[in-house]
Parts: structure tokens; C-alpha cells; sequence
């Protein structure tokens, strides 16, 4: 099995170790004895960080007292193992110890590092299989707060976000420490939002005041599509009355309450539209156009009537902040744009920014944006972020890239690389290839390993002088392939792959490979490959906006995500605030679940779909809590 980095590990014990190290179950040896002097060094050695040293200390007190004192050495050293990422030995160190001759107290640590082990190598099925009767009626509560913290994080690996949320439940009355209180809220309520509104009306729980309940009942709240959110205050006050006693924070029901528009910002009544009608950009400025003006003809609040103005910012990025001048000077209380990356960070720049903007796409410097300067976009980037992200969820530790060349794939590269080796992963190989090309044969050899292979046996065939029968070999040290390309070369790709005998091995690409309509005979190259993209081209959503939409414009196909942009534009606006300053809010657009960070920026979560028989099937969320980044 393989060994876990040491940023899952990092992670893992953060999260999952809050009190092994104190669930000792023996008393402690008399003060001032040799045996407590060894005690104490293996502790200080552990809480130094020096995990090998203190289970070395540990393992040597083992052959020092009786039996149950061995096996509380041999405890503490498998924990020691586990903390230093010596998982091997943590694994063996368990092995020894017999469960037929552990107390009970003993045995259920003996489960839990199990457990914690196999969560850590993302194996939930055989943490869930370990932690079988873990909990008794003399379970410290300690330990029952480590059973259901591994629970929770097992069912999450397996996609099980019912039941690893009433895992949360159970634990949040055993945690003690505030900080960690708050953390398991937040993560019981994301997994929560992470539902859609069907699957939280199919869950029939308990009647009121079921916990459990309660949450989803709060949950359902939180999900109303705008145009419903108006009749929240009645709704949280029949919430509060059927759940008195409910533990949810005030500041969560704070932030749904404040979700209703009259509750925001002062909605501005003269926005500005700042897009590239003409040049080469025409095509996208029309699609986030038409997304934006949809989306205010389909508004909840039809006495809400701002004055929308759109002005033609052009292709030149130093002329953007002329434009932003006008549109003030005309009245614009918001300003929405520019599009271009390049237009957006020459506005960034600009030393007058009287009015808040939503920019549709991200400055090269995220340093530089003033306060109100708020930015928003698809940008391919992201999307590179989430294959890393996705790919290190399902348990995918070694990687090799293909992309185009040019600045684009360089861009999209770049990301992913970044995003995966902050996740503690590597990416052993990366290939560009040339779009215009149909035969991707060469740079597919060198990513697999195919030339080496080749070159080997033509040298062992000089060097015998022999015609030796020979079957090239791909490399054998990755797991799966990260594939950034557009549909004509995403089509091609996978059965070339297969050509190489890297037809096992999982792809995961962006959303580029999807022209946005399904098509049963060309896309049938791309069966078994996962992708990311938008909701509006991925689920079965209903609401008005986007019917009208596809009514005015059926045959969109990829500009649908400009669309989906610009609704999304339009309706953020006053929500802006808001969002940046909860960690518990999230609005569900068109474009993905969004939320803005401290920075002004947008980030986006998209769906996750996956090629069959030629059509994008619907993937379950991955609801693990994704690793902090590696330090720099």
C-alpha cells in the first residue's frame, strides 16, 4: 500500500489525533523511577517532533513491565509511528498486539489508529470495517469524539455525506475546544450545501426536534433559489420553534437572514456593463450580455429597476479606465467588467475607482486590487485546481500531464502542477502537444515512457545481434493523467492513449473538452474520462432563468458558460458583502457553487461528470475537507 505524504499525514493528525496521546489507560509510573525518567524522554521526543526517537523509547519500555504495560508502550508507539507518516511500522507495531488480550479502553485505541491509518491512505471502507464496536458504554468521551471524528471522515471518502454529517452531529456535544467546535460545524454544513435541493427533500428523519432534523431543515433554507428568499424570516421562526434547542450558531442563522435582498448592500440603481462588443472577444461579450440581461428580466424583485448601461470597452486594456470614467460620469452606481485578463488588470491599477466593480475575469497580481474591486470569472486555472483537487480526493497520488503548447496550456499546466504538489503529490511527466496537429503519438510516447522502452530493446538487440520479439512497456510509476484540450484533440487523445497501453489509467480533464451539447457518436472516444464544469450544463435544474435561456438561445452549446457568467454577474451583485464575510455562506449559481474569500475573489466549485457511452453522467460530490497548502 502506499505511503502517505506527509501533507496528508499533517492533515490527517491535525484533524484526527486531537487526544490519542492522552487516552492513556494505566496510571502513570511513581515519580523519580527509572521507568518515568523514560517515560519522560519518549514524551519529550514525541512532542519535539521527533517521532522515530520517542517510538523507539517507547518500544524499548515495552520489554520493561508487565503485560498490560506492554501493550500501553506498544499503544503509544504505533501512535508515535503514525504521527512521524511511519505508517509501515504503525501498521506492524498494531499487528502485535492481540485484541483478545487488550482492556477495553486499549482495544478502542487500538481501533481508532486503525482507523486513522486507513484514512489517511484513503481506504474508508476498511477505517469504517475498524472501528466496528469501537464505542462501549465505558468509552472516555475522548475517545468516542476520535470514533465519530474518524467516521465522519471515512463516510466523506466514500461520498456518504448523510452519514458522515449525523457523525458530526454525534460529536460536536464531546468537543470541548471552541476552534474545533467551529470547524466541525462548518464542515457538517458545507457537506450539507452540498446536496441538491432533491436529495434534501428525499431524507425523511426523525420529527422535530431531531438534531438531525433540524439541520437539514436549516439546510432546505439555505438552499431556496432567490426568487424564494424573500419569506425567510417566517420560515426561521417556524425553524426556531420546532427546533428550541437546536445547536446551530446564531451566526449561521444570522447569515440566512441576511440573505434576503432587502437585507444587503444598498442595491445600486445604475449599473454599468463594460464588455468587448467588438474585436475578436465579440462572441464571448455577447454570450455574458445576454447571461446579464436574462438574468435581471428573470429578477425575484420586479420594483427593483436599475438603469443597466452597456458600454463597448474594446480590445485595447489601456483604454479600460477611460471607460470605467464614462460609465461614472454617466451615473453608473456599479460597474460589471471588463472581460480580458489583461483589461481587468489595467483597471486594477487604476488610482481612481470611485464605484465598486465586479470584474469578469482575475488580474495577474492578487495583491494589487483595491477594496471594492471584487473579481470573478472561468478562468481554466481554477478549473487545473479542482482536477488536482478531485484526483487527490479519490486517492490518485502520482500524475503525468498533457497540454497544449502555448501560453494557455502553460497557464492551465502551471496551476495544476502547483495544486497537486501543495497536496503533498507529484507529477512525474508532462508533454505539450501542437493543436493543430491530429497525431499526438510523439509526445504521448514520452509521457508514458514508450521511447525509453523502444530505445532499450533496439540497444539489446545491437548488443546480442539478434532480432529479439519485443513489447514496448509503459512507465509504471503513475496513476492516473491530468488532459487539458479542446473537444477535436480530447476525442483523439484517449484512444491513442489506449494505443499505448494506457487504457487503465483514469483522465481527468477540464471543462474544455465538452462543446456543451451531447453528441452520443463523437463523444464516445471520451468514455470513462472525468471532467468539471458548469451546473447549467451538467444537472437538470428547472428554475425560470435558465429555461428562458435555452428557450432564446437552444443551440449555444460552449457559450452557455459565458451565459452562465454573466446571469451569475448580475446576480451576485449584492451579495458581494455578504459572501466575503461569512465562511459559512455560499450563493448557488449558474456557473457553480461560489463563495469570495478575504481577497475579493470569486472562487467557484463546479460539478464533476464523467464520460459513458458517449454522454456526461453526473459524478457525487467529494465532500473530504480538502489539505491546507504546504507552507512556502
Amino acid at each position: 500500500m502506499k505511503q502517505a505524504s506527509t501533507i496528508r499525514r499533517l492533515f490527517c493528525s491535525a484533524a484526527v489525533l486531537l487526544t490519542l496521546s492522552a487516552c492513556a489507560t494505566l496510571p502513570a509510573p511513581e515519580e523519580g523511577s527509572p521507568l518515568a525518567a523514560l517515560l519522560e524522554k519518549a514524551r519529550d521526543a514525541e512532542d519535539s517532533g521527533s517521532y522515530a526517537v520517542a517510538a523507539r523509547e517507547y518500544l524499548g519500555l515495552a520489554a520493561l513491565g508487565d503485560e498490560r504495560h506492554q501493550y500501553e508502550q506498544l499503544l503509544n508507539a504505533a501512535e508515535a509511528f503514525y504521527r512521524g507518516n511511519f505508517l509501515v511500522q504503525a501498521k506492524s507495531t498494531l499487528t502485535s498486539l492481540p485484541a483478545e488480550a487488550l482492556s477495553p479502553q486499549q482495544l478502542t485505541r487500538r481501533q481508532t489508529l486503525t482507523a486513522a491509518i486507513a484514512v489517511t491512505e484513503r481506504d474508508p471502507r476498511a477505517a469504517l470495517e475498524a472501528l466496528k464496536n469501537a464505542e462501549r458504554p465505558d468509552t472516555p468521551a475522548a475517545l468516542r469524539a476520535e470514533i465519530h471524528q474518524l467516521r465522519a471522515m471515512a463516510h466523506a471518502q466514500a461520498g456518504n455525506v448523510l452519514d458522515a454529517a449525523r457523525e458530526r452531529i454525534a460529536l460536536a456535544p464531546l468537543l470541548n475546544d471552541p476552534e474545533a467546535a467551529r470547524r466541525n460545524d462548518q464542515l457538517l454544513w458545507q457537506s450539507l450545501l452540498s446536496l441538491p435541493p432533491a436529495t434534501l427533500d428525499a431524507v425523511h428523519p426523525a420529527p422535530p426536534p431531531d438534531t438531525f432534523g433540524g439541520w437539514l431543515a436549516l439546510a432546505r433554507i439555505a438552499k431556496l433559489p432567490l426568487s424564494q428568499t424573500l419569506n425567510a424570516d417566517q420560515r426561521l421562526v417556524e425553524w426556531r420553534r420546532n427546533y428550541p434547542q437546536h445547536p446551530a450558531s446564531e451566526a449561521l442563522i444570522a447569515s440566512l437572514l441576511a440573505r434576503q435582498p432587502e437585507r444587503l448592500q444598498q442595491q445600486p440603481g445604475h449599473l454599468a456593463l463594460l464588455l468587448p462588443l467588438s474585436g475578436g472577444f465579440a462572441k464571448a461579450a455577447e454570450a455574458v450580455r445576454d447571461g446579464f440581461l436574462a438574468a435581471y428580466y428573470q429578477r425575484a424583485q420586479s420594483d427593483y429597476q436599475p438603469v443597466i448601461q452597456i458600454y463597448d470597452s474594446g480590445e485595447n486594456p489601456a483604454e479600460i479606465a477611460q471607460v470605467y470614467a464614462r460609465a461614472v460620469a454617466a451615473g453608473a452606481e456599479f460597474v460589471v467588467g471588463p472581460l480580458s485578463k489583461e483589461a481587468v488588470t489595467a483597471l486594477s491599477q487604476s488610482p481612481n475607482l470611485t464605484v465598486p466593480v465586479l470584474a469578469l475575469n482575475y488580474s495577474d497580481d492578487a495583491q494589487s486590487a483595491p477594496a471594492h474591486f471584487f473579481q470573478f470569472g472561468l478562468a481554466p486555472e481554477d478549473e487545473a485546481r479542482q482536477v488536482a483537487e478531485r484526483a487527490w480526493l479519490e486517492g490518485h497520488s502520482h500524475a503525468v500531464a498533457i497540454v497544449p503548447a502555448g501560453d494557455w496550456g502553460a497557464r492551465v499546466l502551471h496551476a495544476f502542477e502547483t495544486q497537486w504538489r501543495q497536496l503533498g503529490s507529484s507529477v512525474v511527466e508532462t508533454q505539450t502537444y501542437e493543436a493543430n496537429e491530429n497525431d499526438f503519438s510523439v509526445p504521448l510516447r514520452r509521457l508514458l515512457n514508450i521511447d525509453e522502452s523502444e530505445n532499450r530493446a533496439r540497444a539489446l538487440r545491437a548488443a546480442l545481434q539478434t532480432d529479439l520479439k519485443f513489447e514496448p512497456r509503459r512507465r509504471q510509476d503513475v496513476d492516473f493523467i491530468f488532459m487539458a484540450a479542446f473537444p477535436r484533440q480530447a476525442r483523439q487523445i484517449p484512444s491513442q492513449l489506449k494505443f499505448f497501453y494506457a487504457g487503465d489509467l483514469p483522465i481527468y480533464a477540464t471543462s474544455h473538452i465538452y462543446q456543451g451539447r451531447p453528441d452520443l457518436v463523437k463523444d464516445r472516444d471520451l468514455d470513462g474520462v472525468s471532467f468539471t464544469d458548469i451546473p447549467w450544463l451538467l444537472d437538470d435544474d428547472t428554475s425560470p432563468l435558465r429555461q428562458a435561456v435555452e428557450a432564446a438561445w437552444p443551440n449555444a452549446g460552449s457559450l452557455r458558460r459565458l451565459q452562465a457568467l454573466g446571469a451569475d454577474a448580475y446576480q451576485l451583485i449584492p451579495y458581494l458583502d455578504l459572501l466575503r464575510g461569512s465562511s459559512h455562506e455560499e450563493f448557488s449559481g449558474a456557473s457553480g457553487r461560489l463563495t469570495v474569500g478575504n481577497d475579493n475573489r470569486v472562487r467557484r466549485t463546479p460539478l464533476w461528470a464523467r464520460f459513458s457511452k458517449g454522454e456526461p453522467k453526473r459524478l457525487a460530490l467529494t465532500t473530504s475537507p480538502a489539505p491546507a497548502p504546504a507552507p512556502q
